[in-house]
């Protein structure tokens, strides 16, 4: 017995994987033997959970996955498995890259006698009376079979109807989004939602049976509803407005390099930022550099307050030299923004290591713009539905007012995802008031 997965969603959309071994290891890890994209694919732990075969049987093990294993939009419980069926489809996290399963019996590829042979010989070697009954079964099943087909035809057309509506929507609503984009010469967003784009469509089309284009078509509806939402949104009025207060951070704290987001408050050079991108458990950055967006320029910077509660995740920067320097719009005293409205983040996702303008260490700082919406909020937690990774820390979560409601902190421990953590609007004013410890 052998298994196959062909993956519906994600970045890997229309690959297939072929497995005749016992154990099969999924995630973002190198080793993985199904190893989903490390940037891209982001709601997959990086040692998601694997798939045992046993006596022809197959089964999915979740190794208590961040964002958690799903079969037929049922989840397996965490660190538990599932029996696995030909047909089913398997997710790697609720919003995650998702593949369909195939098994296929060796002993099935070994010659046979064509069907018309094998009844043939059959009808011979018996009764004319089972030859009538034969006939009578073949008459029935026959009829059975046309009768499947047509209801199958009509089901597959309303499907494919319903397909067409939903990518002509979506293609619509990318491309003028896109286009009011152009001014703002954002190549990462405008090319990652034309990436998202065709990943979708492509996955729609590659759909096979109808629990698959059930799959694609909820992620391309899914994708439409955040992109009608964020349209309604002037993005580029909330970028102007903030993206020459954004600065790249780069910091040392014993023996480590860190690089990471802020933005400045204040003429004066007072910067906003985690407190974990200055200070851990070995101690306080011994070195702290900051470039403005748009420039090349470093400047020195030190700690000026730390939040009192570490849990926050805040710390205040102070610039070294002179200024006047610019800053963001405002920072908003309440949030606002209802669950399932749209937000922005600017900053600096992956550090340097992403395309910059120049090289070394004379680059020009370019900011990232990055669409989501808010997910959940408390008091103490903004959780919003947006990509964040390394360098991402610090960067303000802007509203449609391009006010900064939250401060991005961290993803969700275990992983890394969709799923964003930030510091709410409220903290960042406590701070500012002197609720802290300076240095």
């Amino acid at each position: 017995m052998s298994i196959e997965l062909r993956i519906l969603s994600g970045a890997r959309a229309g690959q297939t994987e072929a497995f005749e071994k016992s154990i099969i290891a999924i995630g973002r890890h190198p080793m993985s033997d199904v190893r989903f994209d490390a940037t891209h694919d982001l709601d997959v732990s990086t040692k998601h959970g694997e798939i045992r075969g046993v006596d022809g049987t197959y089964t999915v093990h979740d190794h208590d996955s961040t964002n958690g294993t799903f079969v037929n939009g049922e989840r397996v419980p965490a660190g538990g498995s599932r029996v696995l069926r030909d047909g089913d489809v398997i997710a790697f996290g609720a919003h995650g890259p998702t593949a369909s399963v195939h098994m296929h019996d060796a002993a099935a590829a070994a010659p046979r006698r064509p069907t018309t042979e094998r009844i043939a010989i059959a009808v011979k070697e018996q009764t004319r009376g089972l030859k009538l009954a034969v006939a009578g079964v073949v008459i029935v099943l026959g009829g059975l079979a046309a009768t499947s087909f047509i209801v199958a035809r009509r089901q597959s057309a309303e499907r494919d109807d319903q397909i067409r509506r939903l990518t002509a929507q979506y293609d619509s609503t990318s491309k003028s989004f896109q286009a009011r984009l152009q001014g703002m010469n954002d190549t990462a967003l405008t090319n990652g939602l034309r990436r998202a784009n065709d990943s979708l469509v492509g996955a729609v089309h590659e759909a096979r049976g109808a629990e698959q284009a059930t799959v694609a078509q909820q992620a391309l509806a899914r994708n439409h509803e955040l992109l009608r939402s964020a349209a309604q949104m002037d993005l580029p009025s909330v970028r102007d407005a903030n993206d020459p207060a954004v600065v790249f951070i780069y910091t040392e704290i014993g023996n480590q390099a860190y690089e990471a987001t802020g933005f400045d408050v204040t003429k004066g050079g007072l910067v906003v930022t985690n407190r974990h991108v200055v200070s851990d458990s070995t101690g306080r950055a011994t070195r702290i550099r900051v470039k403005f967006a748009n420039t090349r320029a470093w400047r020195a910077a030190h700690i000026a307050r730390l939040a009192d509660d570490p849990s926050s995740d805040l710390a205040l920067l102070q610039i070294d030299d002179g200024g006047p320097f610019p800053t963001v719009a405002s920072v908003a005293p309440a949030v606002d923004t209802p669950v399932g409205g749209s937000i922005a983040t600017l900053g600096y996702p992956l550090g340097t290591g992403i395309a910059m303008e120049g090289t070394g260490d004379d680059f020009m700082a370019k900011t990232s713009l990055t669409i989501g919406t808010v997910s959940k909020s408390t008091d103490e937690i903004l959780q919003i539905d947006a990509f964040a990774t390394h360098g991402s820390s610090g960067s303000p979560v802007l509203d449609g007012h391009g006010h900064v409601i939250g401060v991005v902190s961290r993803g969700p421990a275990g992983g890394g995802g969709e799923i964003v953590y930030a510091v709410p609007a409220p903290r960042i004013i406590e701070l500012l008031r002197g609720n802290g410890t300076a240095k």
